[in-house]
């Protein structure tokens, strides 16, 4: 429990209103989703002003606020006395210095998760072999410099290991990041290009993120198939505890003989000379690396990591993440979570293994966005490859056009999601395979619904 004592000395925090005394049950920044003894943290955007919504947060039950001013229509004098208020002179740092502060005072291990793809899907495969009623990770996506800082405020006092996934798409945050959770160990799952348009290059990208190992004083879990990570690793671990994951031979945790059908993905489990014959209830080479990483962190915290693996058959990620959905007569792999070049190659993967079961293989294909000066060639590179394997492409979104464009005679461009929408309606037929992929900002999920009948 957060008392408005914490809140003043975490932060430096004056207090307006209130008293020392006052507790909170929980942190939030959405005055839509204040529960009766929340604390409200009046956050400002480019679009937003959390200050606006600091009397729609009280009344809806919040004992308290952290803001950087106090707005004009609450007359302060008016206020309860039982209502904490703090004022500092910037809402998010304080967010981060408070969520620092509650850090030292958790039990649980930390360990940060960082990487262009699969963060999240890491993050669930490791609680679950933890043991959900020991492990607690991020809320959904909560990975941000706002997320995860409520995900550490948030975490039961009771849980035994913190799993938290750490993103960025500027230079700095994962510093920061790192510098508010403090990582017992770090899982690093590969850099690939995403989030560039905040960065001035791959190698500032790759930097960023080489930056949670170099403010983690634990053990590294690190993509054994990325050489410049290999090689870095190597140079920079000296004595450190360190152990690899991936498809090739002389990965600590590796994988072999993957075989990728409607049921899931089975493979085989190398750890030194140990075999273990398994099988993912999900699609694609990727979450067995996702598995691999994951199954390596777990091998630090526990005295056994072989009895995790009973625990595979149950390991789940989060929707829309190459979903497998069933239409009248057709199937749809719904990959409409987010998009970025590496994860594209992936979904192209799946459906290259599940290919020959089906007449036809489509993919719509939106915009992936963040990608910066690299963008145009890298949806046309995309493009280029994804007429390798689908029979048609249908492309939307400004950015899509040039992968369209690319993809020769089988790429059709759509001005809008609705004429998009009405020429899969006339064109699906029983035994098409559809591919949906795009960026969280396309939302291409409306039209898997649409074709499913949502």
């Amino acid at each position: 429990m957060i008392t408005t004592e914490d809140v003043v000395r975490a932060t430096g925090g004056v207090l307006l209103n209130g008293d020392m005394r006052i507790a909170f049950r929980r942190v939030c920044q959405d005055s839509r989703q204040i529960r009766p003894g929340d604390l409200f943290v009046a956050l400002k955007g480019p679009r937003f002003d959390g200050h606006d919504f600091v009397l729609a947060a009280i009344e809806a039950g919040a004992k308290g606020a952290l803001v950087e001013y106090w707005p004009e229509n609450i007359n302060i004098f008016e206020l309860h006395r039982a209502i904490s208020i703090v004022r500092v002179p910037d809402t998010l740092k304080a967010l981060g210095d408070l969520a620092a502060y509650h850090r030292r005072r958790l039990k649980g291990r930390v360990v940060g998760i960082t990487g262009s793809c699969g963060k999240s899907t890491t993050k669930e495969f490791l609680t679950t072999l933890l043991g959900k009623h020991r492990a607690y990770g991020n809320p959904g996506n909560w990975n941000n410099l706002i997320g995860a800082p409520l995900s550490l405020l948030n975490a039961p006092d009771e849980a035994s290991y913190l799993v938290l996934e750490l993103a960025t798409n500027r230079p700095g945050e994962i510093p920061r990041l790192a510098e508010i959770v403090r990582p017992e160990i770090a899982i690093l799952l590969g850099v690939r290009p995403a989030h560039l348009a905040g960065f001035s290059s791959f190698e500032e990208l790759l930097r960023e993120k080489l930056s949670l190992l170099t403010q983690t004083p634990g053990p590294w879990v690190y993509p054994f198939g990325q050489e410049e990570i290999r090689a870095w690793v190597e140079r920079e671990a000296g004595d450190r505890p360190t152990r690899s994951f991936g498809l090739e031979e002389g990965a600590d945790f590796a994988a072999r003989r993957i075989e990728i059908t409607l049921e899931g993905t089975r493979f085989e489990l190398v750890v030194g000379n140990e075999v273990f014959p398994l099988r993912l209830p999900l699609l694609g080479r990727h979450f067995v690396l996702d598995f691999l990483a994951a199954l390596a962190a777990a091998s630090f915290l526990v005295e056994d990591w072989r009895p995790l693996l009973a625990s595979v058959e149950q390991l789940k990620t989060l929707p829309r993440r190459l979903e497998l959905k069933k239409g009248p007569g057709f199937v749809i792999l719904d990959d409409t979570y987010n998009a970025n070049p590496a994860s594209l190659t992936a979904g192209k993967e799946v459906v290259e293994a599940l290919r020959p079961g089906f007449q036809r293989a489509l993919a719509v294909l939106g915009d992936m966005k963040e990608l910066g000066p690299e963008s145009r060639r890298l949806h046309q590179l995309a493009g280029a490859e994804a007429a390798q394997v689908f029979d048609e492409i249908w492309a939307v979104g400004e950015e899509a056009q040039a992968l369209a464009e690319a993809a020769g005679s089988k790429g059709r461009f759509f001005a809008s999601k609705e004429a998009l929408l009405e020429q899969l309606r006339q064109e699906l037929k029983p035994g098409d395979l559809l591919y949906v992929k795009g960026s969280r900002a396309m939302a291409l999920e409306e039209l898997v619904d649409a074709l499913l009948g949502g």
